[in-house]
């Protein structure tokens, strides 16, 4: 299942969702700030449902504000509720300085590459 891109007016948000080993992996990439929120809310919740473990690449993402990084706690509460884990790839940069700054990235199961993503998730590779 892929969605298709959704416009942001300061850049450009696509969120991508494959079946992989069971897990649902949702790439987003461009600016994730309130505009951007609001505008994949909806989408972002179907793709992380509350059926497999989820993995959030953001590793494209080029900004990250307070509302994104909600969008992510929130996601992986109600995953943790149902049983399910989520793990987060920030990328270098700007994100995972974002996610360490506001101290999610001991709520969140924060790892750097794909590999390490499958092994919190309970998958193997793809």
């Amino acid at each position: 299942m892929v969605l298709e891109p959704l416009p942001d007016p300061l850049g450009l948000v696509r969120i991508a969702v494959h079946a992989a080993k069971k897990v649902v992996v949702v790439e987003l990439s461009g600016r994730l700030d309130a505009t951007a929120v609001r505008q994949i809310q909806t989408k972002f919740d179907e793709a992380a449902g509350n059926s497999v473990p989820v993995l959030v690449d953001l590793s494209s993402v080029t900004f990250m504000d307070s509302l994104g990084v909600a969008l992510l706690v929130r996601t992986a509460n109600r995953l943790r509720v149902a049983g399910l884990p989520m793990a987060v790839i920030p990328g270098a940069g700007p994100v995972a300085r974002m996610l360490g700054i506001a101290r999610v990235d001991r709520i969140l199961n924060v790892v750097f590459t794909r590999e390490d993503a499958w092994v919190v998730l309970g998958a193997g590779p793809a």
